[in-house]
């Protein structure tokens, strides 16, 4: 367990202990914590999850009526059950629930450049054994510390990683790229295609957002909270952060 939480407000600006008892996680964001019930230690953190969870439900849904191989299936379960682990996590602020938040994301996008890579073709058992394994070997050096920074810097690769998939993938189905183009070039372009392209462009246009708003949360917290209400910019990153998730997997099944 990680020494050090990192807090992004000053400590004892929160309420009186909630019901789950002493933060154990190795960072609190910025939401004071049990606010608005004994129950849920960030409030607004927790319940905007919820398009995390539906977009990795529908993908489930979308991926077995129309028998898409499994690795769409384990692509939505793993949005379904960050979605479920960053509720947890905020609720409790505890480090099991932590690591249902953060091992879950790493993991997932892992599936996400499978997919990429094999998209293509059937698969590739040899990939999927060597990403399992290392999944698997990152997940347990994050367990034994929780390494905030190397955790984010990991997987914010992995995010960049994923867009240049996209970006591939948009120039080899769509024979356009994915940054814009003259109208006369992109008229020529079949219909579907310019849908396939605008789903992979709102899937990078939300993930830019996200990430923006998760910055300015974190750098400027103490301002956000002198405002007549805080923002809770943490939570507006998990909403488009649900939509990135919705777009990026309804492209990659597409």
């Amino acid at each position: 367990m990680a020494a050090e939480q990192i807090r992004f407000e000053p400590r004892g600006t929160d309420n009186a202990a909630g019901w789950w008892g002493e933060s154990t996680s190795s960072v609190d964001w910025c939401e004071r914590n049990y606010t608005h019930t004994v129950y849920i230690a960030e409030f607004f953190n927790t319940i905007s999850n919820i398009g995390l969870i539906l977009s990795g439900l529908y993908c489930v849904y979308t991926a077995i009526r129309y028998k898409f191989e499994l690795r769409f299936v384990a692509l939505g379960i793993g949005g379904l059950v960050i979605g479920l682990g960053s509720a947890a996590f905020h609720c409790t602020l505890q480090y099991w629930a932590q690591m249902w938040d953060e091992v879950p994301m790493v993991w997932t996008m892992l599936v996400w450049s499978y997919c990429h890579v094999t998209m293509n073709s059937q698969g590739s058992w040899l990939l999927a054994a060597a990403l399992t394994l290392y999944g698997i070997a990152w997940g347990y050096v994050h367990y034994l510390g929780a390494y905030v920074l190397l955790f984010q810097a990991h997987f914010g690769a992995l995010v960049v990683l994923g867009i240049g998939f996209i970006a591939r993938s948009v120039t080899l189905s769509c024979s356009v790229p994915l940054l814009p183009v003259t109208t006369k070039r992109l008229s020529s372009v079949h219909l579907q295609h310019r849908k396939l392209r605008m789903m992979a462009q709102l899937y990078v246009f939300y993930i830019l957002l996200a990430f923006a708003l998760w910055v300015v949360d974190q750098k400027f917290c103490p301002s956000l909270h002198a405002l007549p209400v805080n923002p809770q910019l943490h939570a507006w990153w998990h909403l488009l952060a649900g939509l990135n998730v919705h777009f990026g997997l309804q492209f990659v099944m597409a």
